[in-house]
């Protein structure tokens, strides 16, 4: 039985006169590797700032695990269970590896305030629960070196893993992930692409996905949805896609290039 974890219904938005996302309708597949693809401009990072509430569409109905987010800010999102990373990365960069990511566990606190003043042991127990899932982090995206550095000192390819991290500590069950691959060399893309696959099949989250690099998109992606000035112009395998409309291929080859 497919189940829908994500839908758009014919969501649009506009800047002013210029129409980012037009009258788009999707469906998003439980357990499934999702990819946006198109070229600078299509409107991809702007669906994905849609779907995370950072813009507000001006028409048009978001559905996340049978529920209308439309009212919803981003804030309140990763309680619903969703978790994005930026292109732009967004760390604390004087703090540790390790505390960047138990900042990503703080969203399934459920202390009150008096409970955390007096740290009781019930308290006591969440945060050794909380160390707990984000060692299995540390150990799953091979962080173990890092642990106890400070975020400024990494390198940029580290930093983006590392932030793949913090989302991962949030628990969610769909992941947004903003051109995870740019900035990154070919084999930290290759171990990203591993990454990615076992987040869907040992976690079982769905992923959606904006990248330029077609090959991870290739590698990884169950489905794909090309766009091209705010309009979706086609869905399915990369391949399909480009077996199917030669201007998505001239598209690709310059992504390639």
């Amino acid at each position: 039985e497919v189940t829908m974890i994500l839908s758009l219904e014919n969501v649009s938005l506009n800047f002013g006169g210029i129409k980012a996302v037009q009258e788009l309708s999707l469906s998003i597949q439980k357990g499934e590797i999702f990819a946006l693809v198109g070229p600078n401009g299509a409107g991809k990072s702007t669906l994905f700032n849609i779907i995370s509430r950072f813009y507000s569409n001006n028409s048009g109905i978001i559905k996340f695990d049978g529920n209308i987010i439309n009212d919803l800010k981003p804030f309140q999102l990763s309680t619903l269970g969703i978790a994005r990373t930026f292109q732009n990365i967004e760390l604390f960069p004087n703090s540790t590896v390790l505390q960047n990511l138990l900042v990503g566990q703080n969203t399934k606190k459920e202390s009150n305030f008096l409970e955390e003043l007096f740290f009781l042991p019930s308290v006591r127990k969440g945060e050794v629960q909380r160390r707990i899932e984000v060692e299995k982090i540390i150990d799953f995206l091979n962080l173990q070196q890092y642990r106890d550095k400070s975020i400024g000192g990494l390198s940029y390819g580290t930093r983006k893993i590392v932030e793949l991290g913090r989302a991962l500590a949030m628990k969610p069950k769909l992941l947004l992930l903003d051109e995870p691959a740019s900035g990154l060399s070919p084999e930290e893309t290759t171990d990203l692409a591993f990454w990615i696959e076992d987040i869907k099949n040992l976690m079982g989250i769905t992923v959606i996905m904006v990248e330029h690099d077609l090959a991870l998109v290739g590698k990884v992606a169950d489905r794909v949805a090309a766009l091209v000035e705010g309009q979706l112009i086609g869905l399915g395998t990369l391949e399909e896609i480009q077996n199917a409309r030669q201007d998505i291929k001239i598209l690709c080859d310059i992504f390639e290039s």
